[in-house]
């Protein structure tokens, strides 16, 4: 019986000591006291990481690491370097070559364009009177009369100062033809054109300077043409220019100083020139007759001439019989 209570009391107690230590749990297990006594205090534990330890290897490794990525980062400087340098030099190569296509492309429009001009110039070769000339290129000869101008015919006051104003504007240069009348030709096959050199109507120069009128235009029947205003404002403007009278001849006497005496003209002449100027320079031979030669007074003159070194200085060569 007595065995029994005992066992009841330690069960009660130990039932009285778990309930004490449920408490405590509640309460914290840090703040765990035991019965009876203060509060005990609450410990921290603090964590210190071990030391490391460098090695010798270690450091060499990372030294070698960096020396490796500093040696790839200057690589990719230098490659960056010189990409761009050969974009520069290829970007420069491609300027060069532009500018050479472009200088070799200016040198043959600029040849192109000095050939064009030669093939659209002609040489004068002979100035026949005031509105007439002869002109060459690559063999071939054309013979032209100006458009829309006259000047006095040979023999006619006026005759040698239009030519030898003609002669100073044109002779032995080369001009520019133009086409501008109505007619390409007119009824002996001259070629109709303005005559133009250096940029100067040659033909408007002569009537501003008096030497030729405006004539053979819309006013007297041969049709308009382009510079047709602006040769007879010239024509209204200039003063007639001052001329020697050649002389209409005589029936018998001197030759006005050419050498030649006697009737004039020659008996059988057909063609004769004035008596001032018997030398008679024929253009398709370019070959000067003057009287006493064999075909004198069957030669029609284009020229005539007051002596033979006249006939000689425009161009023709003394007969040889």
């Amino acid at each position: 019986m007595r065995s029994r209570r005992t066992k009841g009391l330690v069960t009660v107690a130990a039932l009285v000591a778990l309930a004490a230590i449920g408490g405590n749990a509640a309460r914290g297990s840090d703040e765990i006291a035991p019965t009876g006594a203060g509060a005990s205090p609450v410990v921290t534990e603090t964590s210190t990481p071990a030391p490391s330890v460098t090695t010798d290897g270690d450091a060499a490794r990372r030294a070698a690491e960096a020396t490796a990525d500093q040696a790839a980062a200057d690589q990719a400087a230098a490659d960056q370097a010189a990409a761009a340098k050969k974009a520069a030099d290829a970007k420069a190569a491609a300027a060069r070559a532009a500018a050479a296509t472009v200088a070799a492309d200016q040198a043959r429009a600029a040849a192109a364009a000095k050939a064009t001009a030669s093939a659209a110039t002609w040489t004068v070769k002979k100035v026949v009177d005031g509105d007439t000339i002869w002109v060459s290129r690559s063999g071939i000869s054309r013979k032209i009369r100006f458009i829309g101008i006259d000047t006095p015919e040979t023999g006619q006051c006026g005759f040698t100062e239009a030519r030898n104003a003609l002669r100073g504007i044109i002779g032995g240069q080369r001009v520019t033809l133009t086409a501008g009348a109505r007619d390409d030709v007119d009824r002996y096959g001259r070629l109709l054109r303005y005559v133009d050199v250096n940029g100067v109507d040659a033909g408007l120069r002569l009537v501003k300077q008096g030497y030729a009128v405006a004539r053979y235009d819309s006013r007297d029947g041969y049709g308009s043409h382009t510079r047709e205003a602006a040769y007879v404002r010239a024509d209204a403007a200039s003063p007639k220019a001052a001329c020697a009278d050649p002389g209409a001849g005589t029936s018998s006497g001197s030759t006005a100083g050419s050498g030649f005496t006697g009737s004039w003209p020659l008996a059988g002449d057909t063609y004769p020139c004035p008596q001032s100027r018997p030398v008679k320079g024929n253009e398709n031979s370019m070959i000067a007759h003057e009287p006493g030669d064999r075909y004198y007074t069957v030669t029609k003159p284009e020229q005539c001439f007051a002596t033979m070194a006249d006939a000689e200085a425009a161009g023709f060569r003394p007969a040889k019989v």
